[in-house]
């Protein structure tokens, strides 16, 4: 089964800290959305679809915890990729300047892990290298947590780098219902749209 040219799926931080009850950081009902997640990224380890994710990868010195409390330390449990959205040998490309970004990696690699410091996976400069190799002619199909932080500067990104984006509303969780509906009214105002688990999927088909 060939990958599609036409999609890439964009994971963001489906961490233990953040998915699972007793996480430093917990996002309350998380684990509703555990099976969702769970058939999205069963089609990148089929070889359906290229699969981007983001993770949290923290030091105590963050700038990012003068606001939030310590969660994803590198080294911890909950800096973990929730089994369900971890494809077996994935490749993971760091925060540091250069970090190599094979020009190959789709035909490689079925996932590669984005790390950052801070709310706005852009902040790894090594996120638009990626975004060089995958281009702007797929729909980035994203999901993940927490829709009005890292879910929203993920799509905004995106959607200010030209590409087209569709947010899975079965597969994303808020902090805040209404400050999670504002984010997705402001994103679709934006260009984005939003979609099912099964309309996700069906655009692989």
């Amino acid at each position: 089964m060939a990958v599609s040219s036409k999609v890439i799926f964009w994971d963001v931080d489906t961490q233990v800290d953040f998915m699972l009850a007793g996480g430093k950081l917990y996002v309350p009902g998380a684990e509703q959305i555990i099976p969702n997640l769970q058939r999205l990224v069963a089609a990148a380890e089929r070889g359906q679809v290229f699969l981007v994710s983001s993770t949290d990868a923290h030091t105590m010195e963050d700038a990012e915890f003068q606001q939030w409390p310590p969660h994803c330390l590198r080294g911890t449990a909950g800096q973990l990729k929730i089994p369900e959205t971890t494809v077996p040998g994935f490749y993971v490309i760091t925060n540091c300047p250069q970090a190599p970004v094979p020009e190959n990696i789709t035909e490689k690699y079925r996932q590669v892990v984005l790390e950052k410091q801070a709310l706005d996976v852009f902040t790894n400069p090594n996120t638009e290298r990626l975004l060089a190799v995958l281009g702007r002619q797929p729909e980035y199909v994203v999901f993940g947590v927490v829709t009005e932080y890292c879910v929203w500067h993920t799509a905004k990104g995106l959607l200010e780098r030209g590409c087209r984006v569709a947010l899975v509303e079965d597969a994303i969780r808020t902090l805040r219902d209404a400050d999670g509906q504002r984010t997705l009214q402001e994103l679709q105002a934006r260009g984005a749209r939003l979609i099912s688990t099964d309309a996700a999927l069906a655009m692989l088909k």
